[in-house]
């Protein structure tokens, strides 16, 4: 599988429901907007509301990660969005749509119909001078990704013989995958929790304070997810509340992942995260039944730092 720009801009525009061009795509549906990703994982679980006005109801972001809401369906479509993070776009740049429908932001979610473990779209609107709705293709840029830390695992296979550390936790390398790296270099205040600012002593070595790897997935999943799919009930509030989902085994956030296909192939994409481990949840398989799974309380303590693509066979 060849390491393409263009395979990563399909990957990006299964994610984020728009169309996603190179930047040296062009293509006239080109517009200047660059892409711009959170640098969260928005994979929510909290206290499950009992009110037959109230239900959980889930959204699929700009960056492509679902959020899950807990929602009063008198409330309108701008509370709603109001409680959605979206950095470097204004919320009236985007639309809520259903079913390949848009709605309108001053209408509730019960004027359409809205029930428990419905789905929204989150997407860019953007308006021309006569107000008319248009969804054009965004590109993203070169400076937004660092090739030079691209890595092809498609033929690697630890085998569990070789143990990798990052963080001082086990680094499960995501074999069989294509991994794109995202320039995060000098983008937060140090690039110590990258390991990048200290020497690593062997490749299987951690440095100091560096943050441990970790993998979400990209589709239309959460912490509701994992509860149903593992042994949590969800009939009762989630033991461990509200935090930011993800997974050091790419095998399991592989199951959240979406599929999309180029060029006749089909393929996944999940993305790779640092995650700041000075208040980590982890919680083992033996309670999820899926595998481990972490949880970091505040956002801000997930990093992604590049998307992983595979090759259905």
């Amino acid at each position: 599988m060849k390491m393409s720009n263009s395979l990563l801009a399909a990957a990006l525009s299964a994610i984020t429901n728009n169309k996603i061009a190179t930047h040296d795509d062009n293509s006239k549906e080109k517009i200047g907007e660059c892409i711009k990703y959170n640098n969260k994982s928005f994979l929510v679980g909290g206290k499950v509301y009992t009110s037959p006005r109230d239900g959980d109801i889930y959204v699929e972001t700009l960056s492509g990660i679902t959020v899950s809401l807990y929602v009063d369906f008198n409330d309108t479509l701008d509370q709603v969005k109001a409680r959605i993070p979206i950095e470097g776009v204004s919320p009236d740049q985007t639309r809520f749509v259903l079913d390949d429908k848009q709605l309108e932001d001053e209408r509730t979610l019960t004027d359409y119909d809205m029930q428990d473990n419905s789905t929204l779209q989150l997407v860019l609107k953007l308006r021309d001078d006569d107000s008319s709705d248009e969804i054009v293709a965004l590109h993203f840029q070169s400076n937004h990704f660092a090739p030079k830390y691209d890595r092809d695992f498609t033929d690697v296979n630890d085998n569990g013989e070789t143990f990798f550390m990052r963080g001082n936790f086990r680094y499960k390398r995501p074999c069989g995958w294509k991994r794109f790296a995202i320039n995060v270099l000098d983008k937060y205040e140090d690039n110590i929790w990258l390991g990048a600012d200290k020497s690593r002593q062997f490749p299987t070595s951690s440095v100091q304070d560096e943050w441990p790897v970790s993998y979400h997935g990209t589709a239309q999943h959460n912490c509701n997810s994992i509860a149903r799919d593992g042994n949590f009930s969800c009939k009762k509030p989630l033991p461990f509340g509200y935090g930011f989902y993800s997974t050091p085994d790419i095998d399991v956030a592989s199951k959240y992942a979406v599929k999309f296909t180029y060029e006749g192939d089909d393929y996944l994409v999940v993305f790779q995260n640092r995650v700041n481990p000075k208040n980590l949840i982890r919680i083992p398989n033996i309670e999820t039944g899926i595998g481990e799974y972490w949880i970091s309380p505040d956002g801000n303590n997930l990093r992604p730092y590049g998307i992983c693509i595979k090759k259905l066979e």
